[in-house]
């Protein structure tokens, strides 16, 4: 397929690209010498690094996992989306979908962090200093979430030396933790108006802070915390990532836009009793005719066009949805064995009508049968409920972890489990300049 030829935003790492791959071009991009000299200079990179997270990492983020998972299916004969549909062991350290993932997150990661390490250089009101921080501190812990749900560890500082030292799952989770509570901090002590105009966009940060802490207690077993901070999360705000003609809402890219050969699978690609019930507004909001089929030697299944946030070029994507911030505190509340509470929540999301961005299952009452499931029953209603209201937002890799720890499927063959891999090879490209760069996971 056609690249598209874009500009490269700063940052530290170079991304290896892939078929099909798409940049963006940013005419405000600050050069190394004035990006951190002035506050137009840091500004520029804020902006700089959410658009490079939402056009460039967000795009692997969806895409990667989404084909480990079942979600997406491809119609080319192309290497990568292959590897990644068998998994297991064919699945090797120089797929390119896996090393552009990686590369892409640790790029953001690393412009954070030189946000934070060098918010000093220059004078700045108090107000502004505390929204570039908490900007700063927010997209980090966005980038460690996301190599936390694809890779068994990583490094929680990059290393200009290309040294960097990996930390486990436990202690990425810690660190997410504290960088959204000094955010949560400094944004309660004030964020200027200044701030929120010129880098914020369509971002309500306060809550977008709150809605990924929610998510990360409740990856770490702090269903208490999860609770707490998911119920004071304001469901009618909206937070979304923007797009123009110069940045293409990356699933759009890939998906939709020219020919596309990466294409959803029908039925949200769930089987057996995972299946959407017959009805399910959720199916129609996020798939849509023509009709297709998968490489018969992938598996042959149906595939649909995507619809939903991602149906034209400038399609905004939500920065987090309000069903998952339902379904955060449903699964907190069946996890401590509050199952009354859990059924209200879950029951919550499938009968919902008011969603914010129209995203809604308009289901039957389900109470009554809900309430008659046992708490693991209830469990993997809930991861059901994950993998619809979450269609294409990265996470099913790690719910299926978290749900279905030990599934049994065949790391050579499968082509219709859940997942085909538990966690990804490091790069090559890592292996090679990293000594630190652990063994890889044997799935």
């Amino acid at each position: 397929m056609k690249k598209r030829l874009r500009n490269i935003l700063l940052g530290l790492l170079v991304v290896a690209t892939v078929a099909c791959d798409s940049e963006f071009s940013n005419p405000n991009e600050p050069n190394e010498e004035n990006a951190y000299s002035s506050l137009a200079g840091f500004y520029a990179v804020c902006v700089g690094l959410r658009t490079h997270y939402s056009v460039s990492s967000l795009r692997y983020a969806v895409y990667v996992p989404g084909i480990t998972t079942r979600e997406i299916g491809t119609t080319s004969t192309y290497q990568t989306p292959m590897d990644l549909a068998y998994g297991g062991t064919s699945l090797t350290n120089i797929n390119t979908g896996v090393g552009s993932l990686w590369s892409a997150l640790l790029k953001d990661k690393g412009q954070a962090e030189d946000i934070i390490g060098k918010i000093d250089n220059i004078t700045m009101a108090e107000e502004t200093r505390n929204g570039i921080l908490a900007f700063a501190n927010y997209f980090k812990a966005l980038t460690l979430c996301n190599l936390y749900q694809n890779f068994e560890q990583f490094p929680l500082m990059n290393s200009a030396d290309g040294d960097a030292e990996f930390a486990t799952a436990s202690e990425g989770l810690a660190k997410m933790v504290s960088l959204l509570l000094e955010a949560q901090d400094l944004v309660q002590a004030g964020v200027s108006s200044d701030f929120a105009s010129n880098v914020l966009g369509n971002i309500e940060l306060d809550n977008c802070i709150e809605a990924l802490l929610s998510r990360v207690y409740l990856y770490q077993g702090d269903y208490t915390s999860c609770i707490a901070v998911a119920g004071g999360i304001d469901l009618t705000s909206m937070s979304t990532f923007a797009y123009d003609n110069e940045n293409y809402n990356p699933v759009y890219a890939f998906a939709v836009d020219g020919s596309p050969y990466l294409l959803p699978k029908d039925n949200f690609g769930l089987t057996g009793d995972y299946l959407p019930a017959d009805g399910d507004g959720r199916y129609d909001f996020y798939l849509a005719a023509p009709d297709t089929v998968e490489l018969e030697e992938l598996g042959g299944a149906a595939l649909k066009q995507i619809n939903g946030f991602f149906s034209t070029y400038s399609s905004e994507i939500p920065v987090y949805l309000p069903g998952e911030i339902l379904l955060n505190i449903a699964e907190a509340y069946a996890r401590s064995s509050d199952l009354s509470n859990a059924v209200t929540y879950v029951n919550a999301v499938v009968t919902k009508t008011d969603d914010a961005y129209g995203l809604n299952a308009s289901l039957a009452d389900q109470t009554a049968y809900l309430s008659s499931l046992s708490q693991s029953e209830l469990l993997e209603e809930i991861y059901k409920q994950r993998c619809i209201e979450l269609f294409f937002t990265g996470q099913r890799l790690v719910d299926s972890r978290r749900f279905h720890p030990d599934l049994d499927f065949n790391h050579s063959s499968d082509l219709t489990s859940e997942r085909n891999r538990d966690y990804y090879p490091y790069p090559q490209e890592e292996r090679d300049n990293n000594p630190n760069c652990p063994d890889d996971p044997e799935i």
